[in-house]
């Protein structure tokens, strides 16, 4: 038994030296947890998000914003980018005429598709939207006419159509201006 306590302390010495367990020069051997190793995505997620409405976003980025940091948000568009939006802040510009495209891809006519892309959009940028379009629509008395009129799923907003695009907007800003945050509304002018 002699004869095999040496060799089986001297395969133990062996394996520890293999696998890394041997201690330092001249110190005592000591066991640390082996160091973290993040993926590419996972160091991407954890640097932390800065820039501007309408600044780009990378797919990771956005999935990471997502309504996690302030009032910022990403913005899907048409061709797949993201871009940053501030709820409490204007709509980019390129964000607004997206919108508008979206919108305007619904029937004038079928209401229930406008209002239905309309509160899509809306979800979308965090903004409650206020459209203007020239479109059919009925008065108090049944009475039909085409105009430019303005809509919106905001509670208390009065409509309104007029003889262009701008004076209806127009309008409409001012209504938004006297509502308690007027951040929240954004005026989308359709133009087809």
């Amino acid at each position: 038994m002699t004869a095999r306590f040496p060799v089986l302390i001297g395969f133990v010495v062996a394996v520890l030296l293999v696998t890394g367990c041997a201690p330092e020069s001249g110190g005592a051997a000591s066991v640390s947890a082996p160091s973290p190793t993040a993926s590419v995505s996972e160091e991407v997620a954890a640097q932390p998000i800065s820039g501007q409405p309408g600044d780009p976003l990378t797919a990771a980025e956005a999935k990471q914003l997502n309504g996690q940091i302030g009032t910022l948000r990403p913005y899907e568009m048409n061709d797949g980018s993201f871009v940053i939006i501030d709820v409490k802040q204007p709509l980019p510009q390129a964000v607004k005429q997206e919108a508008a495209e979206k919108i305007g891809r619904s029937s004038s006519t079928d209401l229930g598709s406008f209002f239905a892309e309309t509160d899509r959009q809306s979800a979308a940028t965090g903004k409650t939207l206020i459209v203007v379009r020239y479109m059919n629509a009925s008065d108090a008395y049944g009475n039909y006419s085409t105009a430019w009129r303005a809509s919106s799923a905001a509670a208390g907003f009065p409509g309104g159509s007029g003889g262009s695009a701008e004076e209806v907007a127009a309008r409409a800003q001012v209504w938004a201006n006297g509502q308690s945050d007027p951040a929240s509304f954004e005026i989308i002018t359709v133009l087809n």
